[in-house]
């Protein structure tokens, strides 16, 4: 998203880092004899203020689309691709889905850590990786789809189901 772009008040919003949350108004803030204006976006745990013009915001995007959610969970159904057997070039991939990942990639890495961690025990970064992927995944279904937490993370858990499922265990 560009660093021109504007989002209103009442918006859902995903912030790179934060994750889910909505916008609630744009607040003038002095920085360094400056002022500057900010979004004020608030999630589930917390709040945030992010300058309106900043490069930041190439960091924030819209909501998925209810369409969006649903190649999420083509993706999540299908056979999860097997994982590189190098600990750190899975840690790399991780980091990388981290900083630049699309949705799609976060969906395509919770499949195959989810996989791998039924044929084999993960390790913390890739156990905190998907569990962190994971909520904000299912925090974005539950807000774009308008379901509960819950109700979202069975709507996920089932379509993720199916990809495990097809998992050979060794």
């Amino acid at each position: 998203m560009e660093a021109s772009a504007t989002f209103s008040k009442g918006e859902w919003i995903v912030h790179h880092y934060y994750g889910v949350g909505q916008v609630k108004g744009i607040e003038k803030k002095m920085l360094d004899g400056t002022e500057v204006s900010y979004y004020k976006v608030k999630t589930r745990n917390s709040q945030y203020w992010i300058p309106v013009k900043s490069e930041d915001n190439s960091r924030l995007r819209p909501l998925s689309s209810p369409d969006e959610i649903k190649k999420i969970a083509r993706i999540l159904r299908r056979k999860p691709d097997e994982m590189d057997p190098d600990h750190m070039q899975r840690k790399r991939l991780i980091r990388e889905v981290l900083e630049e990942g699309t949705l799609l990639d976060i969906a395509r890495l919770i499949r195959d850590l989810s996989a791998r961690g039924v044929e084999k025990k993960l390790n913390p970064t890739e156990e905190d990786a998907l569990k962190r992927f994971r909520d904000r995944l299912v925090r974005e279904w539950s807000v774009c789809l308008e379901l509960d937490m819950e109700e979202a993370f069975v709507e996920f858990q089932e379509n993720l189901d199916k990809s495990m499922a097809k998992v050979k265990i060794a």
